[in-house]
């Protein structure tokens, strides 16, 4: 509120704040609710049901319009959670849930399933989450400590790498990381943020390059990365902010990983692979960044009181 209120265009900020307005109760009712271990069973069947209402539309879409790209397709879906294909990337969260609760056999046909479509969409960012999702979950059920930061950090510095090597070859990954050189500029003409929703109203004064020359020359309302849209918007504050809630996270995904409790390495692959996103796509313009992003933070928090609690009784 603090860094909106005194960026460039406070009224922009607020306006597109709406999802929050519905992440805040989401939150609320989710660690406060009476439902206990039942949020568990509830909330992965809803989110597959709107998964595959997403990809209906989508498919219905294409079966309208076969002569047009991903792009419009996404448009034409009439749903207006979905931008760009990349979007559809969130289902990848849910494989691990998948497995949990229906078996491994649905789990890897859903895999390929989304492997399929993000090859058909040419979604880099599906196809990535999806192959990611199913070996982070793997790892995770055979007791490997992925949360321990000697594996953290070591495999946050292989991505970056992997990420910047990439831009080397893929036009996508190159305009991204022009983008992420235009945030790390717009934080540096303002160390407090640029306010909320307004990356795009200060990036390209910020580019190392002129416009015309751009991989992507269209005007991209966030940096593909969710950390950097924070450090640009939200200044210094906002990003210590960010560290803190992902250094929460991962001391209760690490606690709760020890237990090996299915539904605990569920819920944590989740968040990894929320994670790969929020590197690489994920915006707070997006909806499904908010409900996603909360939902699996409450059954975080949900599944930390009831381990706290059997360990007090025990």
């Amino acid at each position: 509120m603090l860094a909106s209120l005194r960026g460039l265009d406070p009224r922009r900020s607020l306006t597109l704040s709406v999802p929050l307005l519905a992440a805040v109760p989401l939150w609320f009712l989710l660690v406060r609710s009476d439902a206990g271990s039942a949020l568990l069973r509830w909330v992965a069947p809803a989110l597959g049901a709107a998964a595959l209402v997403q990809l209906a539309l989508v498919l219905m879409a294409a079966w309208r319009e076969p002569g047009a790209d991903a792009s419009a397709w996404m448009r034409l879906s009439g749903a207006s959670w979905l931008v760009v294909p990349n979007d559809l990337a969130w289902i990848a969260c849910l494989l691990p849930f998948l497995r949990i609760s229906a078996g491994r056999w649905l789990e890897w046909g859903a895999a390929i399933a989304l492997v399929s479509l993000a090859l058909w969409l040419h979604a880099l960012t599906l196809l990535g989450a999806t192959l990611f999702a199913v070996l982070v979950h793997a790892l995770l059920r055979r007791g490997l400590r992925l949360f321990a930061l000697r594996w953290l950090v070591p495999a946050a510095v292989v991505l970056l790498g992997a990420l910047l090597i990439a831009a080397l070859a893929s036009p996508s990954m190159l305009a991204r990381l022009q983008l992420w050189t235009a945030a790390l500029q717009v934080f540096a003409d303002h160390p407090l943020g640029v306010g909320a929703h307004n990356f795009v109203l200060a990036y390209r004064d910020s580019l190392a390059v002129p416009v015309e020359t751009l991989v992507d020359p269209r005007v991209t309302p966030w940096p593909h990365s969710l950390p950097l849209e924070v450090l640009a918007e939200f200044g210094a504050p906002g990003l210590l902010a960010l560290i803190a809630v992902a250094a929460t996270l991962r001391r209760r995904a690490a606690s709760l990983c020890g237990t090996r409790q299915p539904w605990a390495c569920a819920n944590a692959a989740a968040l990894l692979v929320f994670a790969l996103l929020a590197i690489t796509e994920s915006s707070f313009l997006r909806l499904w960044v908010w409900t996603l992003g909360t939902l699996l933070m409450g059954l975080l928090e949900r599944q930390s009181t009831v381990s706290f609690t059997d360990q007090g009784h025990r």
